[in-house]
């Protein structure tokens, strides 16, 4: 839809989409606001829900209208192409960023923080998720792609959630639907969108347990570069590091126009001046390519590309499978 389909009709929907209960649409709203790198064009509908049966109503419209559904967590693992996004860019809100404890479980909306729900949870000493009060996600996002750090994962507290189908339906996964693995789950490309996800955490010591945030923040302000980025670039590859890879090339501090792949850490790409979408994507291709040639390692993005990028990533990889990989790793 959108470009494609003009501003009257993108208005007209987002006039109907308005009219729900919990909605707030926006038209042609710039993505570079929403993003830690500050990067991309415009959605054609950017749509803040506040609650799940709106989320229900909005998604049941979009697909009847055949429009393409993107989702925005804290815009902190994206790159959005320059030219923006087609379709509607969904952001939870409202009370799908309201959280409940009971016992050791707690349940949160989907849109929450999950640095926030770590760090409410360990206050209260419920232990579990301490790990992860530095991890720059939401809730859904977080479920979505089984995120994890220092050792934790969230399949480690994992017991379901509440999942909306492409269509509008509702229905409630657990862990074994989820399917969990490094940076994945079953969820990823079916278009399932998470609304809510209960957690099992222990009863603890609570001051224990926001000494363990502390220790575990500060070692990672001390190893996270400063600046617009949207952290790991690339997924750790088995029994390896991608930042290790990437500098052993000689590729630290690499600029290709206001992206720089940085100079602290090789896994992380900064926008320094006004960097493009096509400039970040220039600096992965080019460290992908250096790592195979060198490694024989293909690196798989830990970054999520939007749009037409994921395209544009699938034809480098193809480009490069008719490159033989290095003698020895033949």
């Amino acid at each position: 839809m959108g470009r494609r389909r003009g501003v009257g009709a993108e208005s007209e929907l987002a006039n109907r989409l308005q009219a729900i209960h919990g909605v707030r649409a926006l038209v042609d709203e710039p993505l570079a606001r929403h993003t830690t790198f500050r990067i991309g064009g415009p959605a054609d509908l950017f749509l803040e829900i506040g609650g799940i049966r709106s989320l229900r109503r909005v998604v049941a419209l979009l697909n009847q209208q055949q429009v393409q559904i993107h989702l925005l967590g804290l815009g902190s693992n994206l790159l959005v192409p320059d030219a923006g996004l087609d379709g509607a860019v969904l952001r939870l809100t409202g009370h799908l960023t309201h959280y409940r404890i009971w016992d050791s479980k707690v349940t949160a909306g989907a849109g929450l923080s999950l640095a926030q729900l770590a760090r409410f949870t360990a206050e209260r000493g419920l232990v579990g998720m301490e790990a992860l009060t530095g991890f720059p996600s939401t809730v859904g996002g977080a479920v979505w792609m089984n995120a994890g750090c220092y050792g934790t994962e969230i399949r480690d507290v994992f017991v379901a959630a509440t999942v909306v189908d492409r269509t509008g339906g509702k229905r409630r996964i657990g862990l074994e639907e989820l399917g969990p693995s490094y940076r994945a789950t079953r969820l990823q490309g079916t278009g399932a969108i998470v609304a809510a996800a209960t957690f099992q955490l222990r009863k603890g010591n609570a001051a224990a347990a926001m000494a363990r945030v502390a220790e575990l923040n500060a070692k990672r302000r001390a190893t996270s570069p400063p600046g617009r980025t949207a952290g790991s670039i690339f997924k750790n590859p088995p029994g390896d590091y991608a930042g290790r890879l990437v500098e052993a090339c000689g590729l630290k501090g690499r600029a290709v126009g206001g992206a720089r792949i940085s100079r602290q850490h090789a896994n992380v790409i900064v926008n320094e001046a006004g960097a493009r979408a096509a400039d970040v994507l220039a600096l992965m291709q080019l460290a992908y390519g250096e790592v195979r040639a060198r490694f024989g390692v293909r690196l798989q993005p830990e970054v999520v590309l939007a749009g037409s990028l994921a395209r544009d990533w699938r034809q480098i990889e193809e480009s490069s499978q008719s490159s033989p990989l290095p003698e020895h790793h033949v």
